[in-house]
This record gives structure tokens, C-alpha cells and sequence, in this order.
């Protein structure tokens, strides 16, 4: 196995400065959260049982990013992967923002552009330099974890592009925080973090785990909290959370089975020399299985089993059930 490549101070300066700031920005929202800090309470964060899955997926797009991050501070060269997983949260903000016209948002406050600008400097500043995407190659695409990638893209673009639609026309305090647009980024940071992962770069197990908890977390707090705003329906979130964990051990067992080797290595030792041809036939009905497992979830719900209360909210993983109402928290209602 290779050495770590030498890595520049400045590099983890900048890594040791971002990660003071996200761990700054956690104590100053937990203040709020706990009646210590009355500015966090005043952005609202963690301050209404209503805004949770909101104020619980806004954290998990930030812990994308420093998740991805902290591996750089010991060895970089081998965790390209989580690296540039770092810069994808902040390109799904960017994305959801501006598809939603509310990319001014970003700078109120401007975490977004800070640590997006901080993580892209590291990119830049990497160790492995220009053989950042060295580990990159089509004989490293994985295509039982592109497949369940593809699978899951097409109900997380339906919420992604829900969501939108609720950010540009619902008149709510939900949409005046930007909070549809958070569902939205997230959606298409799973997707950006599960297609990395079936790359398989350099690091690719951690951007594995990660595809697979983001769903499974906002399943968990769907279950958590099945009457907040953007909650999924329990046939939804049991589905996010059964992808997940099929996704995890799927990694797991192509782990297993072929490890990847590191920039550097030479590609003929061990047993796998970066094709996916030769995948035992055994995990690829672990696949199939886990891929029948999600569309049977997805068809109990769409039958009207599996929602609260018995069935699904309409409209699907991102449908108006599970929303607030457009009008609403306080705001005027029109007169019958």
C-alpha cells in the first residue's frame, strides 16, 4: 500500500478552519436550541417542534460536509472520496436555491458561500494536487450501487421538484425560512453522494455510509415526528430507510468481495483489478432483493397502506401530505 502523500500546512489549516467554524456554528445552534443563545433562537433554528425535520435535514447536509472533511486531517491522499463529498451539500444548496428563486437566501446568513468557498479551497490545496481524480475510471463504476443510485433518483426528484414548487408558491413561514429549498438540496445531495460512491474513488466506503444514512435518518425522523411539516408518510420513510440499509450492505459486501486499491498501488495485486465484471453472482441477488424490498414498499404505498392514519398523503415522497397547509402558522386566513 502506498505511503500518504506529504501534506501541505496550509492545506490542513484550512481543513482545521472549517471545521472550527462548523463546530462553532453547532455550539451557537444547540444555544438556541437549549434558551442560551437568544440570535440562534431568533434564525429559529431548533426553536419550533414544526420546523424539526426541517432543522434536523439542514444538519444533516452540514454533517455531510464535515464527515467528508474530517478524514483529511490524517490521510487525504486515500480519502478523495470524502473530500470532494465535502463540496456536493453546498452544490445542492446552490442548485435548490436557484431552481427555487431564492438563491439571494444564501447570503442570510451566508454559510453556504463561506463554507463552500472554504471547502473548495481545499480542493484545491489537496495533497494528491492534479491526480485528485486519478482514482476515477469506468472499470470502478459499481453497477449494482449506480443501479440502486438510479432507483432512488427518480422518487428524490419527485420531492426535490415538489419541494421547489412549494418554495415558489406556498406563502408559509416554512417557505419564508427557505425551507422547502433544504428538502430539495438534500435530495439531490443524496443523489450527488450516492452516484460518488458507485464510482468507488479513492475513500469511496465512507461516501457509501453516508448515501445510505441520509435516507435512512429522515426516514427515522419522519417516524420521529410523523406530524411536522415535510415528514414523510411511514410507507415513504420505512422505504428511505429500507434503501438505505440495502445500499450500506451492498457496499459492504462489493467491499469485501473486490477491494479497490489506493493511487499508487499496483492494480494487479489482489482481487480486484477495478472491473465490476466478475462480481459473485450471489451479490447480485442481494440486489435484486433489495431492490424488490423497496418497490413493494413503494407500491404498498401508493395503494393506500403505510401512510398515517392507514395510507400515503397524496402526491407521493414529496406530495402536499406531509406539508403544512399553504396558509398557515399564524398568518392571516382568508375569509369563507
Amino acid at each position: 500500500m502506498m505511503q500518504s502523500l506529504p501534506v501541505s500546512p496550509v492545506f490542513s489549516l484550512v481543513v482545521l478552519v472549517t471545521l472550527g467554524l462548523f463546530g462553532f456554528l453547532g455550539v451557537f445552534i444547540l444555544g438556541g436550541l437549549f434558551g442560551l443563545n437568544a440570535a440562534a433562537q431568533a434564525m429559529g433554528h431548533f426553536s419550533s417542534l414544526d420546523h424539526r425535520i426541517h432543522d434536523l435535514t439542514y444538519a444533516f447536509l452540514f454533517g455531510t460536509a464535515v464527515v467528508g472533511l474530517l478524514p483529511q486531517l490524517r490521510t487525504p491522499s486515500k480519502n478523495v472520496a470524502g473530500q470532494l463529498m465535502a463540496l456536493i451539500p453546498w452544490a445542492g444548496f446552490v442548485l435548490s436555491f436557484a431552481l427555487g428563486s431564492i438563491l439571494i437566501d444564501l447570503l442570510r446568513p451566508p454559510f453556504v458561500p463561506i463554507f463552500g468557498a472554504l471547502t473548495l479551497l481545499a480542493i484545491t490545496l489537496h495533497p494528491t494536487g492534479r491526480d485528485l481524480f486519478r482514482s476515477f475510471s469506468v472499470s470502478r463504476v459499481n453497477r449494482v450501487l449506480l443501479a440502486l443510485v438510479i432507483i432512488a433518483a427518480v422518487p428524490l426528484l419527485a420531492f426535490a421538484f415538489t419541494n421547489i414548487g412549494l418554495q415558489r408558491t406556498v406563502l408559509n413561514d416554512h417557505a419564508a425560512q427557505s425551507h422547502y429549498g433544504y428538502m430539495a438540496a438534500f435530495s439531490f445531495t443524496v443523489i450527488g453522494v450516492g452516484l460518488l460512491a458507485s464510482l468507488r474513488p479513492d475513500g469511496w466506503r465512507l461516501t457509501a455510509w453516508v448515501a445510505g444514512l441520509l435516507p435512512a435518518l429522515l426516514g427515522i425522523a419522519s417516524i420521529v415526528f410523523p406530524d411536522v411539516g415535510s415528514s414523510l408518510g411511514l410507507g415513504w420513510a420505512l422505504a428511505a430507510i429500507a434503501w438505505g440499509v440495502v445500499f450500506v450492505a451492498a457496499a459492504e459486501l462489493i467491499r469485501r468481495a473486490s477491494p479497490v486499491t489506493y493511487i499508487g498501488e499496483d492494480a494487479s495485486v489482489g482481487p480486484d483489478r477495478g472491473s465490476t465484471a466478475g462480481a459473485p453472482r450471489w451479490l447480485s441477488v442481494v440486489g435484486i432483493i433489495g431492490l424488490g424490498l423497496i418497490l413493494l414498499i413503494v407500491i404498498i404505498s401508493f395503494t393506500g397502506v403505510g401512510g398515517p392514519g392507514g395510507h400515503t398523503p397524496p402526491g407521493g415522497p414529496g406530495g402536499p401530505g406531509g406539508h403544512s397547509p399553504p396558509i398557515q402558522h399564524g398568518l392571516q386566513q382568508p375569509s369563507p
